[in-house]
């Protein structure tokens, strides 16, 4: 069952949630180091399926039941919290990555629509789960960071995932790297001896639910883009329950005039979807 799990309907419950939005601890992002014993795992058809993204891609992917074994064998106390809540999302514990969300498949098919070259490229894929934006854009020769908000689930999901699709596995070390953790603290990491790495591309799908969290989202996408950079927001016009959505992200990068953004692609039906395209206005702001 899908149940967002941020608001309650009683209005003291909504209040003490006010409240309480400045004592959450929001967990320190950190990069996870790919380990020998799990480029050497080896798995069975019974741990994955096999799922056609867009016509001529099939990926594998580890299968949902499999990585919850795994996290319970692990005692991941945060994931098991929310499971047992039948709930997708849990405010600083669990971000829901254990899901595909509809909003992933969109902009699959939106990369493989408009013919988005990954050739060489430095790419993110920002709250990745089970990471096949990710796994597109390593199939198209980009070096690829996955971020997702849950150490579990980069562990027991994406590197999974990762390594189910790639046929020389050590090469998942020179052409992926991976990183867990809040934000606004992932946006201090990846210094290197030439200063703070930036991305060619930046993807991210059903990360804007949270009007609290817009800004750190935002500003992984303004620190971290390169000056030519591309960034691609997919989600829901709007969040039932939870308040945040794309109108409410949009004039929030709108009103700070860095970037052009322009809407590139709206669902005909249904809950109401889209994809926001971002790039800079001038170079110079990004120096």
């Amino acid at each position: 069952m899908f149940k967002f799990g941020f608001f309650k309907d009683d209005e003291v419950q909504e209040k003490d949630v006010d409240a309480n939005k400045s004592t959450i601890n929001w967990i320190p992002a950190s990069k996870v180091e790919l380990s020998l014993s799990q480029i050497e795992k080896q798995y069975d058809h019974n741990d994955y399926i096999e799922t056609l993204i867009f016509p001529g891609l099939k990926l594998k992917l580890i299968r949902s039941e499999r990585a919850l074994h795994n996290l319970e064998q692990e005692n991941c106390a945060n994931i098991i919290e929310a499971e047992s809540q039948h709930s997708d999302l849990v405010p600083a514990k669990y971000e829901g990555g254990l899901k595909i969300w509809e909003c992933s498949y969109d902009l699959s098919n939106y990369i493989f629509e408009n013919f988005i070259d990954f050739r060489g490229k430095m790419v993110l894929d920002l709250g990745c789960g089970a990471g096949i934006i990710g796994l597109i854009a390593l199939r198209k020769d980009s070096l690829v960071h996955f971020q997702d908000y849950n150490l579990e689930v980069i562990k027991n999901v994406t590197i999974p995932n990762v390594l189910l699709n790639t046929k020389n596995r050590e090469n998942a070390l020179k052409t992926c790297e991976f990183f867990c953790g809040d934000w606004e603290s992932f946006t201090a990491l990846n210094v290197s001896n030439d200063g703070a790495l930036k991305y060619d591309l930046i993807f991210t799908s059903e990360t804007i639910y949270n009007p609290d969290n817009h800004r750190k989202l935002y500003e992984v996408f303004k620190q971290k883009l390169t000056l030519d950079g591309v960034g691609f927001i997919a989600g829901k016009t709007y969040y039932f329950g939870v308040g945040g959505g794309m109108r409410q992200f949009q004039s929030l990068i709108e009103e700070d005039g860095v970037f052009n953004v322009e809407v590139v692609w709206k669902s005909q039906g249904g809950l109401q979807r889209e994809i926001l395209k971002i790039a800079r206005k001038e170079k110079l702001q990004c120096s």
